[in-house]
Order: structure tokens, then sequence, then C-alpha cells
């Protein structure tokens, strides 16, 4: 039987007062004190919150926890989880120190004084973030060996001047160097590219590693390379050596046209922890890629500013980082350091040129641009009705109600809004629900073929207080959570209702994960839409849909993916007739160093330890198959798992040939390190 679906708090709209428009900014309120914005002389929009309850001050709360990795963060977290006792600073029952140890932290000025003690189990877990201290000494080595290949790497950018500079002196015993490629083969060619590969390598004989090198990105590009990158992503011990599996990038020019090179070497090293030095370098493989076009320009040009330019909201809002916000809007608004915002594109005014709806963070107001018939974009989020100030994960441009217009639904936190399109790019509030998880995407189908679209909402963090919760989440086990949020599946019912079939069509069977996005495909070619959804944290979900009812079957299906799931696309990647299916995750090198160490959690199941070192490796390309059987893991033999930390993924046919090819979108938010947290 359908639920109705969740009752939201109010919907509530707080006067503009910035002398920007003469309309009003809808805000979703969540449990927060009124807020009003204010311009400041810059024309900068600044949000502050006016309350009662904080006798009219701005409460500026700064979290520190989540400046961290996701890997650091999980050895932090299982770490203080093992060494959880009832501790209290300076609070020994019986006034003994024996089980306090003095750390010397300092207590910020205006503070009452604290003497800085610790018990001894939590002094020992913050201590074992320092690998030395920890005993692991291959990641010792690897931090060391690591910094040595960066100086190397900035040498062949940025030669030394003089023989005297330190860069020139890194490593100052011979190597046998092995990197020359015997035949490069030529792999794949159009009109744009010719990619070559080897996979047998000559050696050069022994000497100076810097000449060595020198001499063979002489080989490779015409002058110096633009950018050299040198990678650790595994370390062994031998009896005498150690050796650290390194992948190597590089580009720059060679005849005229940009060239870009990519190889995994391995790095035999003397066994001095502390001081490391090459012993040799031996390539595993190689590939080389070369533009067909003449000249240094990149294939694509950054064309943001030509097409935003000109709207003040491009340079007064979007131009500025996350950093630059956290130092002006309470994080009572939502503002929030890792920025999980989508975006949407569809055509809202009927002119057939797509328009783009931008989520933004807590107290910045979402912006709506239309495209113009030169290309450029303009803002018209103050006519559109657009600029909810809530923290925005989510949107969808979709046609709900069946009128030719498509509509917008928004997720704001733990709230959906939808929001009904005259056809002018002019929206009206038309429903509102809670979704009761932190929610950070969303996708439309009509899965009981009954002619109008239906939405399936991704939980991800079960709390109701995210402004206190962790926007990572808080897993248990960290490599296959369950204490995730709960996913969603609502019915368009007509006229902006909404039902809750998520347990009446069995979507809530292992609806528990921390779920990051989905899709939508009729992989079984039975007519209706099967759902894949992509959890962080462990195992994905795989739903076949019959006739409207949902049978969970991602592990007979062999693509459970048990990883950091954080998208997921679909396409016949060989051109069998079958559907493929591409998951972006996370590769980590660390993780990958790490894992496969015999001094990661010794003693534990082979099952588990292969659960840890899956969700290190990276991205998963699942083939289909003719027969009704599993999937099957190509992603190593097809060379596409390393897609860095992987956001999201499409396939898209480039460059027209009939074949899809993969864009992976990847890295994260970094700052300057100032060793203060």
């Amino acid at each position: 039987m359908a639920r109705p679906a969740h009752t939201p708090r109010p919907l509530r709209k707080i006067q503009n007062t910035s002398g920007l428009s003469n309309k009003s900014f809808p805000y979703q309120l969540s449990n927060r004190p009124p807020v009003r914005l204010i311009t400041s002389e810059a024309g900068l929009l600044d949000c502050v919150h006016i309350s009662d309850r904080l006798n009219n001050r701005v409460e500026m709360r700064f979290s520190a926890e989540i400046l961290h990795t996701r890997l650091r963060k999980a050895i932090l977290l299982s770490l203080w989880l093992g060494a959880l006792v009832v501790a209290f600073l300076d609070e020994n029952a019986d006034g003994s120190e024996a089980n306090t140890i003095q750390l010397g932290i300092a207590t910020a000025p205006g503070l009452k004084e604290a003497s800085g003690r610790y018990v001894a189990p939590l002094a020992d877990a913050m201590n074992r973030v320092d690998p030395e201290q920890d005993g692991w000494e291959s990641e010792v080595f690897s931090e060391n060996a690591s910094e040595k290949l960066k100086k190397w790497a900035k040498t062949l950018t940025h030669p030394p001047k003089t023989s005297s500079d330190p860069k020139k002196n890194l490593f100052a015993a011979p190597v046998t160097f092995g990197l020359k490629p015997k035949d490069l083969g030529l792999v794949f060619e159009n009109a744009s590219f010719v990619v070559k590969r080897a996979h047998d390598f000559q050696t050069l004989g022994q000497g100076h590693p810097n000449e060595l090198i020198e001499s063979f990105m002489e080989s490779l590009f015409d002058g110096l390379p633009k950018h050299v990158e040198l990678k650790p992503f595994k370390v062994s011990f031998g009896k005498a050596s150690v050796f650290t599996r390194v992948y190597f990038h590089a580009n720059g020019v060679q005849s005229g046209a940009r060239k870009q090179v990519n190889a995994e070497w391995k790095l035999e090293w003397n066994r001095n922890t502390q001081d490391p030095w090459l012993r040799s370098i031996e390539a595993i493989s190689h590939e080389e890629i070369l533009a067909i076009a003449k000249g240094e320009a990149p294939l694509y040009d950054d064309c943001t500013e030509a097409v935003l330019g000109q709207n003040a909201s491009y340079r007064d809002q979007l131009l500025h980082g996350t950093d630059h916000w956290r130092t002006r809007l309470s994080r009572d608004m939502g503002l929030d350091v890792i920025a999980h915002h989508g975006m949407a594109l569809g055509d809202l005014n009927g002119d057939d040129l797509e328009d783009i709806y931008l989520c933004q963070q807590g107290g910045l107001p979402n912006r709506l641009f239309l495209r113009n018939a030169d290309g450029t974009l303009k803002d018209v989020t103050q006519d559109s009705q657009t600029g909810w100030l809530d923290y925005s994960t989510s949107a969808l441009l979709v046609d709900f109600d069946n009128d030719g217009y498509r509509d917008l639904v928004v997720c704001l936190a733990d709230q959906i809004v939808f929001m009904s399109n005259d056809g002018a790019a002019r929206f009206t509030v038309r429903n509102q629900m809670s979704t009761a998880a932190q929610t950070f995407s969303m996708t439309a189908a009509d899965y009981d073929l009954d002619g109008d679209l239906d939405l399936f909402v991704c939980g991800y963090n079960p709390s109701h207080d995210f402004e206190q919760a962790s926007v990572m989440g808080e897993p248990v086990p960290y490599h296959d959570a369950e204490n995730g949020g709960h996913n969603l599946l609502f019915r368009n019912e007509g006229n902006w209702r909404f039902s809750d079939l998520t347990n009446a069509t069995g979507l809530n069977v292992q609806n528990n994960r921390f779920s990051f996005a989905a899709t939508w495909m009729d992989f079984d070619r039975d007519g209706d839409p099967d759902l894949y959804v992509a959890n962080d944290y462990g195992r994905n979900n795989f739903y076949r849909n019959n006739g409207g009812m949902f049978t969970e079957i991602s592990a007979v299906w062999r693509v459970e993916d048990m990883s950091a799931g954080m998208s997921a696309t679909w396409a016949d990647v060989n051109r069998d007739g079958n559907l493929d299916l591409y998951v972006s995750n996370m590769f980590s090198a660390a993780g990958n160093r790490i894992a496969f160490h015999k001094q990661f959690k010794p003693g534990i199941d082979p099952s588990t330890l292969q659960g840890f070192r899956r969700h290190a490796r990276g991205n998963t390309l699942y083939l289909g198959s003719h027969k009704a059987g599993p999937f099957q893991d190509a992603s190593e033999d097809m060379g596409v798992f390393m897609g860095r930390w992987a956001w999201g993924s499409r396939f898209v046919d480039f460059d027209q040939d009939g074949w899809e090819d993969l864009v992976v979108a990847n890295g994260f938010i970094t700052t300057e390190d100032t060793g203060d947290l």
C-alpha cells in the first residue's frame, strides 16, 4: 500500500533586502534562524543570521574534520573506535597521571587555559597518524621516496641552472636504465590522434639518473615537457632493496604537435628508509598519444569567462571558492567545505538551446542561466524565482506534468521542491517533500510505464542534524557500510502529487547504504527501466524491474562493486549488442600501498581483506553478456580503472566514429596546508 510522501517543514520566503531586486528569494528553512541578504561595498552577497537565540551575533563555526581526505578520515575513525575509552581532560578519578601524556597543545588566545593532557589511548591513536611512530616502514619509505620523485619531476620541467643546485644531486649513485621502447606499435588512429604502445624495452646501461632521464625525455619531446608527474602506488620490500611501482605522466610538444606519454615504471631503491637512492628503473608499459593538428593549443579551450563573464553573479559569486565564502558565511546556513553541488541542463524556454541550472552552497542563491543564440549565458535567477538559498546538491530539469515544458526539482539538504515551468522559464512552487536523509542526487524515469515521470532520490547521510553531521558520513564498517540513509521512490500520481512507493515496489531491500548516484536503463530489454545505484563505502545495488516491482540482483549479476561508488553510466562499448556498465569509484595510491602490505590487518579473513583492497582499486567497467549470465569485470584488461578520485563519468562519442569514448570527472578540493587544523 502506498505511503503518503513525507511531510516537509513549512516553506517560507525571506524578503530580499540587498537592493538587487524587488522580488523575494525563496528559501527553504531547515530549523534555522531567519536569514536576510546584505550587499557589501564590493557588491558581494553576504548572508548573516538574525537571531534572538544568538543575541543578534553572527555565529561562525568552521569544521576541521572534513579537511581530511577520506583515507585519513577512515584511518582516524577506526583508530578512534579502537581506542575509545571514558576520557576527560585532567579528570582522573584518583588524581593519577599514569594514563595521561603531555601533547604540548597550546590553548588558543581568549579560551580557558587547559593543561593539554589526553588519556594515553587517545594520544596513542593520534600518534598513529604518523607512519614512523606507528611502525609502518613502508609508508615512511614511500613518503621520502615520493618527495624525491616530486623534486626529480620538477627538474625535468625546470632544470637546475647550476651544478651546485641541490636538485641536481637528488640521486648520486649510477642506476640501470631500462625505459626506451624497442618497438612502438600503432593501436589507434583517427583525424585527431595517433596512439602507440610498447611492451618490450631495452636497457640503456648504467649512468647518472639525471643524465639518463634527460636523454630519455629528449627522445619524447622537443624541448622541455610542459608537465611531468611521478606517482608511486605500490611498495614492496626485498632483502636488500625496496621496489616501487610508479605511474609516469608527461605532456609536451613533438614535431610541432601536442604529445602525451603515459607509462608504468618499476623502481628499485636501496633500503635506506630515510634517504632512499635509486638503483634501477624498468618500464612495465609505455603509451604515446600524438595530436595530428600542429601547434601547442589544447583540444578544448576554456570558454567559461566568454560565456558567463557578462553576468555580475559570475564575478561576484561563482568565481569565489569555498575558502572565500567560509570566512563570510556562517556554517549554520549550510555552507560546507566539501561542496557537493550538481547542475542540470535543459531547454527551459522553447528556443532549442540548452540552459543551465547551478546548485550552490548554503547561503548563496542557486543560479539559472538561459543560453543566448550567440552561445553566451544570461542570469535570469531573479525573474525565474529559482534562487534557493539552502545547501543545494542536485537538480533535474524534466517535464513532470506532461505540458511540454521542462520543470524543476531541486534537492535542498533533506528537502525536495518541485516547481512548474510556464514555458518562459518562470517557475512556481507546486510541491515540497522531506527525504528524511541527506540527498546528493536524483534521477527520473517512468518506471511503471503509466505515461509520466517518477522520481528516485538517493539518500546518503541518515542524520537529521546535517549542520553537525559530516557530509562524508560515518560509515561502519568503512569498506562495506550499512548505516547510510534510505533511498526513496516517489510515484507521480498527477497534479503534482507524489506517493512514496519505496517499500511497496521492493526498493527497500538493502536500502541502508550511502547512495551517491543512480541510473535507469532497460538492461534486460523487457521494456521497463531497471535501476543501478552507486553507493559510497561499499556494495552497490542493482534492481531489476518486473512490471513495476523490483528485485535486487547485484550479487547474482556480479556488479556489487564494493568500493567508493559515486556515479554510473551505460553504453555498448564493444558493440556486441549488450549494454555495458561503468562505475566511478576512487583510485587510492595510498590504499593500494597499504592494503596490499602484510602489515595491514594481520589475521583478517581473506574476503574482508579483498574488500579493502577492492575499495582502493578505482573505477570498474562491467561488460554485458550475450547469455542471461553475470557481467564480466574488464576494468584492468581495458585500462580504465585508474580514474583517480572519480566523481562522475559519461560515455560520449567525442570523435563521432561510432565507438563510445569515456570522460571521467575527477579530483578534489585543496588549500594551502598551514599545519593548523
